[in-house]
């Protein structure tokens, strides 16, 4: 996993803040991969200086230039929180129940994902964008696959 500062003007700043905006448009100009994290820094152009605010999010989807839409050198980043134990120091292994409660986090983030990509397909159904609504079709099922892969994961490890 990698970890990506990047320079972040403060109204896309606030909009990651509150949970608005949940993506980035970058130039690809390093190697982003899914699970890496970006540590988005605040910074006020009209005083050219960073504000000492940060938000970390990991990245969950990346469309690039060789898919649709997506202009030559550029990537489309999609993100959330980062995963990780909050009380699980660095080098201390997860007990069960808390690989357990990472898999029905997991589940939970992935059903949100796939809900909210049928809601788009379905937007798109209706203006009839036939290629937009399959790709988002496709982005939810994979998301709901997502979903019940970490739920059985979770229950399995519950078992014990």
């Amino acid at each position: 996993m990698t970890r990506h500062e990047l320079k972040t003007w403060p109204q896309y700043f606030a909009a990651v803040r509150s949970g608005k905006k949940r993506f980035e448009i970058r130039r690809n100009d390093r190697e982003f991969k899914v699970g890496d994290v970006l540590v988005l820094r605040e910074f006020d152009p009209e005083q050219d200086v960073y504000t000492g605010q940060t938000e970390e999010r990991q990245i969950t989807f990346l469309l690039s230039e060789e898919d649709y839409g997506v202009i030559h050198g550029f990537v489309a980043i999609g993100f959330g929180d980062v995963v990780h134990h909050p009380s699980a120091a660095e080098d201390h292994p997860l007990t069960a129940a808390e690989l357990a409660e990472w898999h029905e986090t997991a589940a939970a983030n992935a059903a949100l994902r796939g809900e909210e990509a049928r809601r788009v397909s379905k937007s798109y159904v209706a203006t009839n964008m036939s290629v937009a609504a399959d790709r988002h079709g496709a982005v939810a099922a994979l998301a709901e696959t997502d979903a019940a892969f970490h739920a059985a994961a979770a229950r399995i490890i519950r078992k014990g």
